[in-house]
């Protein structure tokens, strides 16, 4: 299976046109390291699977570690949209909260 995730890897590095170097600055990791690891001489390590989807997070972990769907997520202005329904939640919340307080300073007023 670690053959597999690695050539997913590569493959992923080329779509993006990514030499090894780039991508491990990208990734935070030692060059040589990241070199080392998809080349096969160290075994792959979930820190390095960690920092590559951490780094990329449009490369599709299902896809990286499953080989299901496709390489790259679509979901990322899925992923704004979300982001902008909990924003408008939390000022509904704040605003409901206030209302509250000033309810209940006027309870305690009559």
């Amino acid at each position: 299976m670690e053959d597999i995730v690695i050539q997913r890897i590569k493959s992923f590095f080329n779509e993006k046109h990514l030499s090894i170097n780039a991508a491990s600055k990208k990734a935070g990791m030692n060059q040589t390291t990241l070199n080392r690891q998809l080349n096969g001489t160290n075994g792959l390590s979930c820190d390095c699977l960690q920092s590559i989807v951490t780094a990329f997070p449009e490369l599709s972990t299902e896809w990286l570690l499953r080989g299901n769907g496709a390489m790259e997520n679509n979901g990322s202005s899925h992923d704004a949209e979300l982001e902008a329904v909990c924003i408008d939640q939390a000022k509904e919340i704040l605003r409901l909260k206030l209302r509250i307080a000033e309810l209940e300073g006027e309870k305690k007023l009559a």
